[in-house]
Parts: structure tokens; sequence; C-alpha cells
């Protein structure tokens, strides 16, 4: 036989040998291999041999004598390899060599499970080594939840598909009835018989296709109807929607949170009763203390997310996991363009930043102790009414603290205290906090912004006691005498009746000295210094000195030139300024 008809002949009969398995295989009753016991054996307690049928004995024989026919076609095949005469030739007979091999194999595979009843022969076989492939891994997490994504999006994309089914038929359908309506005009008019009859054909088969696109547009339509008519009424619809809300997604989204803010809150408990613990002794937390408890801040927001993980993987709700895997992606993610801020914050959290515990910054231009360092950071000026605030460590990483002295005064004023400010507005303060401060003036309350109030330079009367600085002048026909005895007896004077008034005993110094000849007057300088307890009557002091100063000039015959007598920064009469005279 030649080469061609030989391969052709074994080809055919290698595909002839492996349908008929096949149709064997599918054919042959499983049960009549099963092991059958008849009454008398199973009273006997005697096992009998599984009953086969003839037919399936001769099924055994067919695969046995197909497997043995096709090794000898093998062997055929390798005889004629090795005698082969050109390349072309041996190419044929190798593909032939290498189909023959695979449906011996086929065969053997066959025969083998038919024999052990169906035993999975791969359990038998090598475990082979399978590759890491970090896609399949991420697409194997996140297919559950494009799967729950599918199927609750599965009627409204179904309805979609009918909508769009139904377009299209209903177009197809509106061209099938034009297309009958112009054969059947042809029809009646047509001229001859033969004509007609060839519309009535073109009509039949038209006729059909419009029947045909009119039941499916009428089963698209049904089962439109179907999903948008359902059999229950919209009440137990929606009540049914609500209970399955608050008994699925809902509460696993609830139990979540609630775990999660369980475990972290647990956590910031210890960790709060840590802190007060310390700042109860005294101790400022060493490097080490404070690395624990940066960890332990971590530590608590991992086993926060942990904990909601849990409760989600649980409850079987892989939306939501999955949802939460995707926002902790998005803030790794994020991390990496903020992670400089975050070690500033770690720095300032450690106490190795430029603002440190215990030491003294500016915040809004006013000055404030740093009293604990911590994710929210406690601000404190003890001068000021609500002084205290928590700043985030956002806000610490710009500002520079430095250790400060026990008498360094946290704000100009008390409350209590009586003030001049720059426009000689002079008053009692009622009232300062981080943001106002209040004045009475003049019976009335004057509020400022504390950054206008500090722009005012506030001159504090009640903390060290004030002083009360004046000019008055006498004529130049005293000028033999002004430099002596008239300079002697109006300090005498003034002295002598400052000490018997009612602000005598708030008196801590005073004295007058000639301060210069100006164009029309000779001018004294008048310096007396009072105590804080005599803030509150600032006005009736600076008045007093002005009435003393007149009734010296009365008592000795001095003349005081015209507009002359002048209180520095004095602006209606009723206030002057506050010096520091030594």
């Amino acid at each position: 036989m030649p080469a061609d008809s030989s391969t052709v002949h074994t080809h055919m009969k290698s595909y002839s040998i492996l349908f008929a398995v096949y149709l064997f295989i599918l054919a042959a009753p499983a049960v009549s291999t099963a092991e059958q016991e008849t009454p008398a054996d199973s009273a006997s307690g005697k096992a009998q041999a599984p009953q086969v049928s003839a037919e399936t004995w001769r099924s055994f024989e067919n695969l046995f004598s197909a497997i043995n026919q096709s090794e000898q076609d093998l062997a055929g095949l390798r005889k004629k390899l090795n005698t082969a005469k050109d390349d072309a030739e041996r190419e044929r007979i190798r593909k032939d060599l290498d189909l023959l091999e695979s449906n011996i194999d086929s065969l053997q595979l066959a025969w083998e499970m038919w024999a052990t009843g169906g035993v999975d022969l791969q359990l038998f076989s090598p475990k082979q080594e399978e590759k890491f492939d970090w896609r399949q891994e991420i697409q194997s997490v996140f297919e559950p939840i494009v799967v729950e994504m599918r199927r609750l999006t599965e009627r409204p994309r179904k309805v979609e598909r009918l909508r769009s089914q139904q377009t299209f038929f209903q177009q197809r359908l509106a061209a099938a009835d034009a297309a009958l309506k112009n054969i059947d005009d042809y029809k009646r008019s047509a001229p001859s018989a033969d004509l007609k009859g060839a519309f009535g054909d073109l009509e039949s088969r038209w006729r059909k296709r419009h029947d045909e696109i009119k039941n499916q547009l009428g089963l698209v339509n049904l089962q439109l109807e179907e999903l948008q008519s359902p059999n229950q009424p919209a009440e137990e619809r929606a009540s049914k929607a609500l209970k399955e809300l608050l008994t699925g997604r809902f509460l696993n989204l609830l139990l979540a949170a609630l775990a999660a803010s369980l475990i972290y809150g647990l956590m910031r408990i210890v960790s709060r009763f840590y802190i007060r613990l310390m700042a109860k002794r005294g101790r400022r937390r060493p490097f080490l203390a404070r690395v624990a408890h940066l960890s332990f801040l971590l530590v608590s927001g991992v086993l926060a997310l942990l904990a909601a993980m849990a409760v989600l993987y649980v409850r079987d709700d892989w939306i939501l996991l999955g949802l939460l895997i995707i926002v902790l992606i998005g803030v790794a993610l994020t991390l990496q363009r903020t992670l400089p801020a975050y070690i500033k914050e770690a720095k300032v959290l450690l106490n190795i930043g430029p603002a440190r515990e215990g030491e003294r910054v500016i915040y809004n231009g006013l000055p404030w102790k740093l009293q604990s360092l911590n994710m929210y950071s406690t601000l404190l000026n003890p001068a000021l009414r609500g002084g205290k605030q928590l700043l985030p460590l956002s806000e610490l990483i710009t500002m520079i603290s430095r250790p400060y002295d026990e008498d360094e005064p946290w704000f100009p004023s008390r409350e209590g205290d009586f003030v001049v400010l720059n426009d000689q507005a002079y008053g009692r303060v009622m009232l300062q906090s981080p943001e106002v401060v209040q004045l009475r003036v003049a019976g009335s309350i004057r509020t400022y912004p504390v950054g206008a109030f500090l722009g005012s330079h506030p001159q504090n009367l009640s903390l060290h006691g004030f002083a009360i600085i004046m000019k008055f002048g006498v004529d130049y026909q005293h000028q033999t005498h002004v430099t002596t005895d008239i300079r002697e007896k109006f300090a005498d004077y003034l002295d002598t009746h400052l000490k018997d008034s009612d602000f005598g005993r708030y008196l801590k110094d005073f004295f007058v000295e000639f301060d210069e000849a100006a164009a029309s007057s000779l001018n004294f300088f008048v310096w007396a210094a009072f105590s804080g307890e005599a803030a509150e009557s600032y006005g009736r002091i600076r008045r007093l000195l002005q009435r003393l100063a007149v009734d010296a000039c009365n008592a000795n015959d001095w003349v005081i030139p015209f507009n002359q007598v002048t209180v520095h920064l004095a602006q209606d009469g009723e206030a002057s300024s506050v010096s520091a005279w030594p």
C-alpha cells in the first residue's frame, strides 16, 4: 500500500475507534457494573461478584481490541519511519505517529477509568507547580465583588436590554408592514397572471418574515411586562426592599463600624489613661514612651480596620469588603505623596520637632503653653477665659517653641485690671478670651479683637502701679526764684496735700523739678507714682494734681500764664499718659 493511502487508512481507523469508544462510554449503563445481591445471598451473608451484562462485556472486548489494533498500527508506522527515504515522507509519518500516540493514550485512559468505576485518575498524577500571577490573584480577589455587582444590577440591565430589542423589532416590524403593503399593491395591479403569481410567492415569504418578527416582539413585550410589573404589590416590594436593606448591607456596615469604633475606642481609653497618669505624676514622657505611644496609635488603627474587615468577611459581604480594600489601596497610594508631611508630624509627636511639649509657642499672635502633644495637642493660656485649645499636628509642624520663665506674662492684663490704650481709652478689663477683650469705658462696654487690643499697646495700671506726669508753668516775672524757692514751695505744697487726700495711702513716690523755659512760661515737671490699688481712681488723681497746682499758685500769688497748664497725652481733659519714670 502506498504511504499516502496508508496514512489516510490509519487516520480513518483512529477516528473511527475514538468515535466508537466515546459513544460506548456515553451509552454504557453505569448501573450494570454495580454490585447486586440476591435475597438468598443476602440471607446467607455471601458476597457475590458484580453482575455484568453481555453487552458490557462486548464493549470491553471492542475497546481492548481497539487498543491492540492501535498499538499494531503504531508499530507499523515506526517501521515505515525507519525505512522512509525523504524528509517530507518522514515528517508526515511523524505527524501520524503523534496523532496515533495521542489516540492510544485516550483509549487507555477510557479503559482505565471504565474498569475502575470512574475513579478520577488526576488524583494520582504528580502535582504541577503553579506560577504566581499577581494579576490573576487580584482578579480572584475582586471577582466576588464583580459577581455581586452584576447580581444587584441584573434586573435593570435586563430591562434595558429588552427595551433595546423591543425598539429593534418594532423598527423591523414597521419595515415589514410597509414592504407587505407595497407587494400587495403591486400584486393587485399586476398586468399578467405570471407577475401576480411571482408577487404572491414574494408576499408569502414576507408574510412569514413578518409573523416571525411579530412573535419575537410579542415575546420581548411579555418578558418586559413581567419584569416591570411583578406579582408583588408595591407596598410588599417596598417592605421587602427595606427589610433586605436593614438586615443586609446596611446592617453589615453598621456592625463593621461598631466593631472598628469599639476596638479603637478601647485602645484610646488605655492611651488617655496612661497620659493622665503621667500628667498627675508631673513627669514628661521620655522618648521611648512617645515612640511606644505612636506605635500604639498605629496599632489601634490597624486593629480597628481588621475588626471591620473581619465582620464583613464573616457576614459574607464581599461588596463592602472589596470597597474597603479599594479605599485602603487608595489611602496607601495617597501616602506616597503625603509621606513627608506625616514624617514631620511624627517628629512633633515624638517631641523631637521644632515645637516641644511644655514650652511656649505663639499661635494667632498670642503666647501659649504647649501642654501636651498628641494627635490633637493641647495649648493653654492661663490668663485668658477659655484659654485652652486643641490643635491638630498639622498646625504644630510650622511652629517653633522655646523654654519660658515662670515670671513671664501670658497676657498684658487680667480680668479686673484697669488699662489705658493708645487712643487714651481708659477702663476696666471685663473679659479677655482668645478672640476678644472687653473694657468698661465710661459706663459702657467696648469690645476689641485681641489683635487690635494688643496693637494698641495697653498700659496696665493695676499690675505694678502707675505714675501721673504733669507739666505746670508760671509766668516769666518769677524767673529769679523759679528754680529755688518757688520749686521747693510748689513741691512741698503738692506733696503735703497729696498725702492728706484720700489717695495718700497709695502714694509711692513724688517729686517736682524744673523742666524748661518755654516760649511764654517757666515749666515744672511733676511726677507722682501710685500703687495699683489706686488704678480705679486714675482720673480723679490726675484732676486732683491739677487742682493742687492751681491752689499752690493762688496761695503764693504766682501768676499762671494763659493757656500754659498742660497735661501730657491728654485729649479731652479727662485722661493723661502713664509713664515709667524712675
